[in-house]
């Protein structure tokens, strides 16, 4: 395989160049934690919606969804339809929601309905399951330069790189700059993936026709697929084989939509995102762009994929290569100089967009749910508002960002000695959606359902989840199901034995929340008074959030 040519190494230095401008150009900006994180309140849909599908989806979905289809086929695409599903679930039930509490991370709600043990280890989950996540997201796109070099540039220090400049221009620009680098990246992804159709496509003789008639003589255009089970298999035969099978259409459509509903329910990269916007108005209309874009962008990897299973079938030199291989390795041989540092770029662009988000959220996380909460219990809390208090925190933000950064890179070096990239996905990304979102929707929907439960149901969900996904024998698509499965039926059965909440918190339900607008104005007031703020300012402070909350509730009324 060759290597990079002058010209693709300028097009890909230039890129991370412009990213790391950005991040300087918006870092004077940051003067509070809510410009830091959350952009002011103030971006409209247009760019949430598209920061929304870029951060969503990154460079491992670039070589995921293409090799996987190879070796699936189209089962893979049915994963778009869980968007109509997911919007009622987002747009009636946690957008409402989370711009009713007006929060800054999710796991502030856990505090209020259950305690703040449960607050801390949903936090704690957080931030286990987003740095495993950025580990992956920043070793894909490195795997698929030093692929396309033909190993003149090492897969590690690529990594370390790569890492080094996301980390800057994210501790450097906060959120604000997050936001308008996706967008820049979502125009590169799509750039790119043009490309990539055009000029694998351009090596098929046959075109498209041969492109579908290859695949469907191989059974890759199947849309479902399930258990390969003798005739004379009994019951519990059956039971066992849909468990160990890799894939099959209902598992795999179980687990994307567990997956996403968790993503949009217990995942604080999207509720802060969601919460930069604007109005509820706003932030709808950004759920639909990102599902959208994501369904194109899916359909446009997965003919991808079919289209280079078209071509390994002409070529015996990329047969012997793993799946997750033959794209690099094709990408290096025979795409023209220019579009492969378009392509790479475009990897990039799809992984750096993520990372960042997903880093910005960690970092939120320990400031917001540790930092901010054991300080409002200390001496200094009262001094908590004051601008140089403000800036105190966004340095220590920033330093956090490089922390969270740092480990991501470490764990990066590593995580390619897992399995392929779809298991990957399954085994490390998803490995702890499941558990989460079980305790959101213990908080949001049992009413009974208390801080004792929670912690059990989230902890058991937790061991199951990791269990599943490394010990059990059971296909890599079901740890998230399955400890979502247990999460939420042992925190039902600890409620229902005892530990039930008290009024208070029973109140904080989903419905309690939407009903309830007296709940919502002294919510807004329970931070200055908490943190013992007694004196003018934080008696001012406490006034302009009463009347703040107020207004909010007034718009809501009229929405």
């Amino acid at each position: 395989m060759g290597a990079l040519h002058t010209i693709d190494l300028v097009i890909i230095v230039g890129y991370l160049i412009a990213l790391s401008s950005v991040g300087i150009l918006f870092s004077r900006r940051q003067t509070s934690l809510e410009q830091f994180f959350l952009a002011g309140r103030r971006m409209s849909w247009v760019p949430v919606g598209i920061s929304l599908m870029a951060c969503l989806n990154s460079g491992i979905d670039y070589l995921m969804q293409p090799s996987a289809v190879m070796k699936y086929g189209l089962v893979l695409v049915t994963g778009a339809l869980s968007w109509l599903l997911l919007w009622p679930w987002v747009a009636g039930v946690t957008l409402p929601f989370y711009r009713r509490l007006n929060v800054s991370t999710a796991y502030e709600y856990l505090e209020r309905r259950f305690d703040l043990s449960v607050r801390w280890l949903a936090s704690v989950i957080f931030i286990l399951w987003r740095v495993g996540w950025i580990a992956t997201a920043m070793y894909v796109p490195c795997l698929a330069i030093s692929g396309a070099a033909g190993g003149v540039l090492p897969l590690r220090p690529t990594i370390v790189v790569l890492g080094s400049v996301v980390i800057l221009y994210t501790a450097l620009g906060g959120m604000r700059a997050v936001i308008w680098t996706d967008i820049i990246q979502f125009c590169i992804m799509f750039g790119g993936l043009a490309a990539t159709v055009a000029v694998v496509l351009g090596h098929i003789p046959g075109g498209l026709s041969e492109v579908l008639q290859t695949a469907g003589d191989a059974g890759k255009t199947h849309l479902i697929t399930g258990i390969r089970a003798p005739e004379a298999a009994g019951l519990l035969e059956r039971i066992r084989l849909f468990f160990t099978t890799d894939m099959t259409t209902t598992g795999f459509f179980v687990a994307v939509m567990v997956g996403r509903m968790a993503v949009y329910t217990a995942d604080q990269v999207m509720v802060q995102r969601f919460q930069t916007a604007r109005s509820l108005k706003d932030s709808r209309q950004a759920f639909v762009i990102n599902a959208v874009g994501d369904a194109v962008w899916t359909l446009g990897l997965a003919f991808v994929g079919l289209t280079l299973f078209a071509y390994v079938a002409r070529d015996s030199a990329f047969a012997g290569l793993p799946a997750d291989h033959i794209f690099p390795a094709f990408l290096s041989s025979k795409f023209p100089t220019g579009a492969v540092g378009l392509v790479i770029a475009a990897i990039f662009a799809a992984s750096l967009s993520s990372i960042a988000s997903a880093i910005n959220s960690c970092s939120s996380v320990v400031m917001m749910d540790f930092y901010r909460r054991l300080r409002r219990d200390g001496a200094g809390a009262g001094s908590a508002n004051s601008p140089d208090e403000e800036r105190r925190q966004v340095r220590i933000s920033r330093w956090t960002t490089l922390i969270v950064g740092a480990c991501a890179i470490t764990l990066s070096a590593n995580v390619g000695t897992i399995g392929d990239l779809i298991e990957i996905a399954n085994k490390v990304i998803q490995l702890f959606t499941g558990p989460l979102f079980a305790i959101y929707v213990l908080g949001l929907f049992v009413s009974f359902a208390g801080s004792r439960g929670a912690l059990v149901g989230g902890a058991t969900g937790a061991a199951v989840s990791l269990y599943v996904a490394f010990w059990s024998g059971l296909a890599f698509v079901w740890p998230a199901s399955l400890g979502f499965l247990a999460a939420l039926v042992s925190g039902v059965a600890v409620s229902v034995i005892g530990g039930r909440p008290s009024e208070e918190q029973s109140r904080f339900t989903f419905r309690g929340v939407m009903n309830d607008r007296s709940r919502l104005v002294a919510s807004a007031a329970a931070p200055a008074l908490l943190s013992g703020q007694t004196d003018s300012a934080g008696l001012q402070a406490t006034v302009r959030a009463l009347e703040d909350a107020g207004e909010k509730s007034r718009q809501l009324d009229r929405k």
